[in-house]
């Protein structure tokens, strides 16, 4: 009876144990800090409108990161800078609004030949 009576004894201590913590709320995930690069000197020699060698496809890049698109299938709405540039050629990040979160392409963008290159098709500053 006696070893009864402690085995019950464990039980509800253990139960009583269990049912008082309290759980921690969730937290949610920490996200990176992002960090914005700008360069003004940059940014005023990228703005201008780049067209295909066919000339019926456009992108322009403003000095305020914001893209417009023509003819193209892809809507980019904004540019940025992923690190400082050096000299007159850089790469940089074009997104588009996607599903859940931007989608972002790299290209290379050359202020001095005024040229950008999206997924291997070059576009030139007229």
């Amino acid at each position: 009876m006696k070893k009864l009576s402690i085995l019950a004894f464990a039980i509800a201590l253990i139960a009583f144990t269990a049912c008082s913590e309290k759980k921690a709320p969730a937290q949610a995930p920490a996200q990176a800090e992002q960090t914005v690069v700008t360069d003004s000197a940059f940014q005023a020699a990228a703005a201008g409108e780049y067209k295909s060698a066919d000339g019926e496809r456009s992108v322009t890049l403003n000095s305020d990161f914001s893209v417009k698109v023509k003819g193209l299938n892809k809507e980019f709405y904004k540019w940025e800078l992923p690190a400082k540039p050096e000299g007159k050629a850089a790469v940089i990040i074009l997104s588009r609004k996607g599903l859940d979160a931007d989608v972002q392409e790299q290209a290379t963008l050359d202020t001095e030949e005024g040229s950008i290159i999206i997924k291997n098709e070059t576009f030139r500053k007229k």
